[in-house]
């Protein structure tokens, strides 16, 4: 099973540290988010991770370079000086025969978490299925409503998507010019009722602010 890290954005809210250091490789602890992602998928039973770069890529290149993990195939795909966004990454993946025809995990590398990857069938024609979370404070009123195993776009209650989803190339191969957005492919798919999902009540956390960092430092920083 495969799976990709999301690894290339600037880190603009976590300025001035990833003035040098391009966010994945930000410690918290004893480990960078991007090893700690690295780890929880490979614990997870993933063989093959691909991890995308664009800020300082050389820097994650360089990083994932000196990992070594019995059975486990590392691949570093450089987007250029500009991202190409959540999708427009797959997109770049695909292009690169990295991805073909197959289902695979896709996280947000600026998470922390101990969620362990279930063993998943899109099942119904579907072609993803998200996980999500309680909102947290930074995001109070959610992205996706959730009834029964069903994603919707509005829900009374909503919740908020953790940054972790197994999807299928269908989805991205049907898509209409090539949205460099991953949630706008979603809520096309989701309007259609393609997209699964379930709720995760374990340990997750966004660290994408200097103050949610720090937070991640007083809950992680043992480890």
């Amino acid at each position: 099973m495969k799976a990709m890290i999301l690894s290339a954005g600037r880190g603009v809210r976590l300025m001035p540290i990833t003035t040098n250091i391009p966010k994945p490789l930000v410690k918290v602890g004893k480990q960078t988010l991007l090893e700690r992602n690295i780890n929880l998928l490979y614990q997870s039973g993933i063989t093959e991770i691909i991890v995308n770069g664009s800020w300082l890529g050389e820097q994650i290149e360089s990083f994932i370079a000196n990992i070594q993990l019995k059975g486990l195939k590392l691949h570093y795909l450089y987007e250029g000086s500009e991202p190409l966004g959540t999708a427009g990454a797959v997109y770049n993946a695909m292009d690169h025969k990295l991805l073909i025809n197959e289902n695979f995990w896709l996280v947000n590398s600026d998470i922390i978490t101990n969620f362990s990857l279930p063993n998943i069938s899109l099942l119904n024609n579907r072609v993803g299925h998200l996980i999500l979370v309680p909102n947290p404070d930074h995001n109070s009123t959610g992205d996706f409503g959730l009834k029964s195993d069903q994603v919707l776009n509005e829900s009374i209650e909503m919740l908020t998507f953790s940054g972790i989803s197994f999807l299928s190339c269908r989805m991205f191969d049907e898509a209409i010019g090539k949205p460099s957005s991953l949630v706008d492919i979603l809520r096309d798919k989701i309007k259609y009722n393609l997209i699964s999902g379930e709720l995760f009540l374990g340990e997750w956390l966004d660290v994408g602010t200097i103050e949610r960092l720090n937070k991640a430092h007083s809950k992680f920083g043992n480890s």
